[in-house]
């Protein structure tokens, strides 16, 4: 070897002793890492609005990586969502899709919570600390450790790829639980002034200071996401490492989170692409590119799957997003996503949306309850009461009133146009080609997954929870009958009704319970049906009597209170009081009936039971 050699080689090992050895190899297979903040849809974000919060770190990342405009969380809520991340799977087709579960339910045997696959592959899994699931799976087995000192610190063999996710809760409807005391004493750093309030909403001095107050709490997120992007950094493992920043849904202000409209739904997604693996992507994924394709939560999953090399499992719902094979064009041409909404806490309704492109479809199967109707947790908020209030006092507008009034059987919402989806177009002419064509495009989804929730809860907890799927699939052809029942609501009345009455007469329980639903969503135009609900008052299913009760109530064609009384008095199912306590609600606070109910009125008490009875004592 001649003098200039051997100089050189002593210069390369001089300088490899002063550069740690994280950064002088790339890792055999990427990192993870998942920072979730609660509550938030992309609104709040200046990235994605100009009157949104500052976020520089999480610009920052940006600019290493990928903006998503179009991602969704598959539920407006948390332990709803979180399972559907968990899990990959579509919630209704699995029964996990209530908030929050009386009963958690089992996996299919041989399914699991992605993050096992990536243990499978060899990947060391942590999180810190959040579960929420509403799947019966070990937190020792689903995660190496989850806990509020999990981190991929943990590991014995520094390289050893990890996945790891941190969710953070200063961004949580709960920091907007404020009181009138500190709402006027407190000192933002956003003017108040400066942020913009959504239409739906009145633009009052408080509705402003919530806006605001919310803003200091993206730009703590923000923060967080800074400080966990820094121990990467510091541990020399930035370079190898996928971090997405996203809410676990949308929200948080009143009418949001619980709700299956946009601003519940879309949430942000930044993806930073770390240097050593910009090969796993399409190079037209440059740093700092928009993307404008659909992705929802079942996707991200088998995306993590794909980009460590693991098979995603034929089982999963969702389709990954990133990879070597994922072109940015084709991720452009999707444009479909999935949405549901059904029990809130203690609150009941049953929605399904779907969105493709600026078309947003939603299907409302107990559209007769008001968006309004009394979620206890949810009128923690200031701004929820204001809101009622204002309400009963006449003082809003008519999109500001909607939330509190009957919804229609079905909406189509052009989001381009009105993204908050305050104009039904469902009833105009001119779009009666794009409305059945959503329409059958949804019956179709709900088919094709067997959606569980065309059963009442109660049931499923008796019948299901151990084995939804199969369960569902044993299921398969009356749950197709049922979505058809159901879908009755949608045609002209005329139409509907003899199908309607032979439904009413069926040995089926839940086509009578479907046909009673139909009724009450249709209310006034199903009168001619009034002697037909009657005699479904006396039924063997107590579920089929609280429809009808509720129908012939809701057009004060009967008196319910007796018959929602007597379910409550006999009913030992704690989720089938819970429904008919739900139609309590409804039908004092909206049509002016009397109920006096103790806990000695109700057999089946505890839980989201006695959330209802605390209401209804007040």
């Amino acid at each position: 070897m001649n003098h200039l050699a051997r100089c050189a080689l002593a210069l390369v090992l001089t300088l490899a002793a002063f550069v740690p050895a994280a950064a002088t190899l790339a890792a055999d297979k990427p990192n993870f890492v998942f920072i979730l903040s609660e509550d938030n849809s992309q609104d709040y974000l200046r990235m994605y609005d100009p009157t949104g919060a500052p976020t520089p770190n999480i610009e920052k990342l940006a600019e290493h990586g990928l903006i998503f405009d179009h991602a969704f969380s598959n539920a407006p809520v948390c332990s709803v969502a979180r399972t559907t991340l968990a899990t990959s799977v579509y919630a209704p087709r699995i029964g996990t899709q209530f908030h929050r579960k009386i009963q958690r339910v089992t996996l299919p045997e041989g399914w699991k919570l992605f993050q096992e696959y990536l243990q499978d592959a060899g990947y060391f899994t942590t999180n810190n600390s959040k579960t929420d699931y509403n799947v019966d799976r070990s937190i020792k087995v689903a995660w190496d450790d989850s806990s509020k000192k999990a981190s991929w610190r943990e590991r014995k063999d520094k390289s050893q790829p990890f996945f790891h996710m941190e969710t953070h809760t200063e961004s949580h409807e709960s920091c907007l639980h404020f009181t009138e005391q500190q709402w006027h004493s407190d000192h933002l750093k956003t003017d108040i002034n400066s942020v913009k309030v959504w239409p739906y909403h009145p633009d009052t001095d408080l509705f402003r200071y919530t806006v605001a107050r919310y803003h200091d709490k993206i730009m703590v997120i923000d923060d967080i996401v800074g400080d966990t992007v820094g121990k990467l950094r510091a541990d020399g493992l930035l370079d190898d490492t996928f971090i997405f920043y996203f809410g676990d849904h949308g929200g948080v202000l009143p009418g949001s989170k619980g709700y299956a409209y946009n601003r519940g739904l879309q949430t942000a997604l930044v993806v930073y692409v770390p240097k050593n693996f910009q090969n796993l992507l399409d190079p037209a994924m440059k740093p700092g590119t928009r993307v404008g394709g659909f992705v929802e939560f079942v996707d991200f999953g088998p995306t993590l799957l794909h980009l460590a090399g693991v098979d995603v499992p034929q089982h999963m719902s969702g389709t990954p997003f990133l990879g070597k094979d994922i072109s940015l064009a084709d991720l452009n041409k999707r444009d479909e996503t999935f949405g549901y909404a059904d029990r809130m806490d203690e609150r009941y309704e049953f929605v399904r949306t779907l969105r493709k492109g600026d078309l947003k479809y939603m299907r409302f199967f107990q559209g007769y309850y008001p968006d309004g109707l009394q979620n206890n947790y949810r009128y923690k908020q200031l701004g929820y009461v204001q809101w009622r209030e204002m309400f009963k006092a006449g003082k809003l507008n008519a999109e500001q009133s909607e939330f509190f009034e009957s919804k229609p059987a079905e909406a189509l919402y052009d989001i381009a146009t009105d993204p908050w989806e305050l104009h039904n177009l469902a009833g105009d002419p001119k779009y009666g080609e794009q409305l059945k064509m959503m329409r059958d495009r949804l019956t179709d989804k709900l088919s094709s997954i067997h959606d569980l929730s065309l059963y009442p809860e109660s049931y499923l907890i008796d019948e299901a929870v151990a084995n939804p799927q199969s369960f569902a699939e044993a299921h398969a052809k009356e749950i197709d009958r049922l979505i058809g029942v159901a879908n009755l609501a949608l045609l002209p009345f005329e139409e509907a009704k003899p199908r309607l009455i032979e439904a009413m007469h069926s040995d089926n329980r839940w086509d009578r319970y479907w046909a009673a639903t139909d009724c009450a969503v249709l209310g006034e135009t199903a009168r001619p049906l009034v002697d037909e609900a009657k005699k479904l008052l006396d039924d063997s299913e107590p579920l089929v009597r609280v429809r009808a009760a509720e129908f012939l109530g809701r057009i004060h064609a009967a008196d319910p209170v007796p018959t929602l009384m007597d379910v409550l008095k006999n009913s030992h199912s704690p989720a089938e009081s819970l429904i008919t306590l739900n139609g309590v609600v409804y039908l004092r606070d909206d049509c002016g009936y009397k109920f006096h109910i103790t806990k000695k009125d109700v057999k089946a008490a505890g839980g989201e039971v006695d959330r209802r009875l605390e209401y209804l004592a007040e």
